[in-house]
């Protein structure tokens, strides 16, 4: 027997990844906007016109208007690669090649989640430059308290008090998720969101509509803002600690992708020895806040456990 025929390693069974989040959760949750040259731009009108009563005689007309602002980005491009020798190809399985391939793709849509959440947390710190008030994000709670359905309410009861009618974001981590599950009015709340979302087509993540409010649990890995931020590896939260979190109407942050390649590109990495293959997946896209009054920062403990509400 020659020894190429035995000595060759095989992965012959499927190949068992270590944890990670899928990503693409977020899509279709914020609005898009205009893309003119490479530039995105989203309109935003302000003020208000007004009725008023007439005296009864002649009078000049009082004409009012609104005030148009455009806020405008441009998308950063991202890119993400693997290398595989020519060689290693001979033992890989179609299952470990394919795993190459969905390592990319989903690099790509964990990076698109990451360009929404940080949207927010910038804008959360930020002073919108619009015409008109309020031009900050409000935060609700310090970080010192555990989540609760009393903080949830506070958060819907001003993003709702501002008269909106769309649809209302807030993903949270898994253990927030639990917690409020001991609540027997969120507990047998039900999703009534728009079920084209992918979140709402995937049927692991946990999601429900409480009070016009749709909350999905999504893996840690995504919560990286406040002091008790996410670190790879990390075995549970650290309750000392905060998360930042964001709650928001649909309209209240735009977010443009100009082009996301899930599937990754095979080409012979040229000038390397043994001929490798240049594996790799790209991404274009930014996102921005548009109404302060439109996004709320929950700011609560990163507790690490569950407790019985009293």
């Amino acid at each position: 027997m020659g020894v190429e025929a035995w000595f060759k390693e095989k992965i012959r069974d499927d190949v068992t990844r270590r944890l990670t989040s899928n990503g693409g959760l977020l899509d279709g949750t914020m609005k898009t906007g205009e893309n003119v040259a490479g530039t995105v731009k989203f309109p935003v009108s302000g003020g208000r016109i007004q009725m008023y009563a007439l005296s009864g005689g002649l009078e000049a007309v009082r004409p009012q208007n609104i005030n148009v602002d455009v806020i405008s980005l441009q998308a950063t491009d991202y890119t993400a690669e693997a290398i595989v020798r020519s060689q290693d190809t001979l033992r890989q399985s179609p299952s470990y090649q394919a795993e190459i391939g969905d390592a990319l793709a989903k690099a790509v849509r964990r990076k698109r989640d990451q360009i929404k959440l940080d949207a927010l947390n910038t804008f959360a710190t930020a002073t919108s430059s619009l015409t008109d008030t309020p031009s900050t994000v409000t935060t609700i709670g310090d970080g010192s308290a555990r989540i609760d359905l009393l903080h949830v309410s506070q958060a819907i009861a001003q993003i709702a008090g501002a008269g909106t009618d769309e649809e209302i974001f807030w993903p949270i981590p898994y253990m927030w998720w639990e917690q409020l599950m001991w609540y027997k009015e969120f507990a047998s709340s039900d999703y009534q969101g728009s079920k084209d979302l992918p979140m709402a087509m995937n049927a692991r993540v946990n999601k429900t509509t409480f009070r016009g409010v749709n909350i999905m649990a999504i893996p840690d890995e995504h919560f990286v803002y406040g002091n008790g931020a996410y670190t790879a590896g990390q075995s549970g939260w650290d309750d000392t600690k905060y998360l930042d979190t964001f709650m928001w109407v649909k309209s209240a942050v735009g977010c443009e992708t100009f082009w996301s390649r899930e599937q990754m590109d095979i080409n012979e990495y040229i000038g390397m020895a043994g001929k490798p293959l240049l594996c790799d997946a790209a991404l274009s896209g930014a996102a921005v806040g548009l109404l302060p009054e439109g996004v709320k920062r929950v700011r609560m403990q990163a507790i690490k456990n569950v407790i019985r509400p009293t």
